[in-house]
């Protein structure tokens, strides 16, 4: 095959929610020095957080870690009312880097009456579904990740849905309709975040023009994940990779089309396409 043609994916990369992030982790470095303890991880990309560690952040995986009095960095997902309750009683100084899409679920979760149901669409062991779960205004919340859990669901008296930010945009629009059908007053606020629904638009009016798409992203990234996903509903032969080490066998493929994540930084881009450049 001859020489291969890039196409960019626009837009790409960072979105403002995970700048928001990275740029309240400096702020605090600036402010109070090292180390900045961050709960769990700031964003899904593990190049981040290997430069963040180099910066002097200590990532632990519960506020048991942190000792007293410390800084300690909640990450753009999002994190429930326990983890602040939590930090306040331990004298820990909380800098909340939530993304401000993910707030506004954690109070729409938070306004939910005890008597009500709250049911949230996404994967239950993603930090954001937990964090809006744990801001819950009822005890009554079910998560459901597919269509097929929808049918199990129980009778219920006045259920509001909720959607994780970074869910196909496509599948929430399924997911909400089914649940109208089950549930014909239910509340639906079934929005997908802006940023990644921008960029699952961009796969697909690229995809069709190319024979392949090349998504930028680590694994544990849903909306990178979903990026790929787009494509491959799509009919595409889909990838994700974290650099140019993970790119496979692309020799058969004349187009293809190289997109990232919202928390992907832009030198993982660069050098992708400078690997995929090489091999045109």
């Amino acid at each position: 095959m001859g020489k291969k043609i890039i196409r960019l994916v626009s837009p790409r990369g960072f979105c403002a929610g995970v700048r928001g992030a990275l740029e309240a982790f400096e702020e605090a470095r600036r402010e109070h020095g090292s180390p900045i303890y961050v709960l769990h991880e700031l964003v899904h990309n593990r190049r981040v957080s290997r430069d963040m560690k180099k910066k002097g952040a200590v990532f632990v995986s519960s506020l048991a870690e942190v000792p007293a009095g410390s800084v300690v960095l909640f990450g753009a997902h999002g994190t429930g009312r326990a983890e602040h309750l939590e930090a306040e009683k331990r004298g820990l100084r909380v800098i909340d880097a939530c993304c401000p899409r993910v707030k506004r679920l954690h109070r729409a979760a938070a306004a939910i009456p005890a008597e009500d149901e709250l049911i949230i669409f996404g994967n239950p062991d993603h930090p954001e579904v937990r964090g809006v779960a744990g801001h819950s205004g009822t005890e009554r919340v079910f998560i459901v990740k597919s269509r097929s859990e929808i049918a199990d669901l129980p009778p219920m008296h006045r259920p509001t849905l909720l959607c994780q930010t970074t869910r196909d945009h496509r599948e929430i629009e399924e997911i909400s309709a089914l649940l109208r059908e089950k549930y014909p007053g239910i509340s639906v606020n079934s929005g997908v975040c802006d940023a990644v629904f921008r960029r699952q638009r961009a796969v697909e009016e690229l995809a069709p023009q190319v024979d392949a798409v090349v998504i930028v992203g680590s694994p544990h990234s849903s909306n990178a994940n979903r990026m790929r996903d787009v494509a491959s509903r799509l009919g595409k032969a889909a990838f994700l990779v974290e650099g140019p080490e993970d790119l496979p066998d692309l020799s058969g493929y004349g187009v293809i089309a190289l997109g990232a994540g919202a928390s992907t930084p832009d030198i993982a881009v660069q050098e992708v396409l400078t690997a995929l450049s090489r091999e045109s």
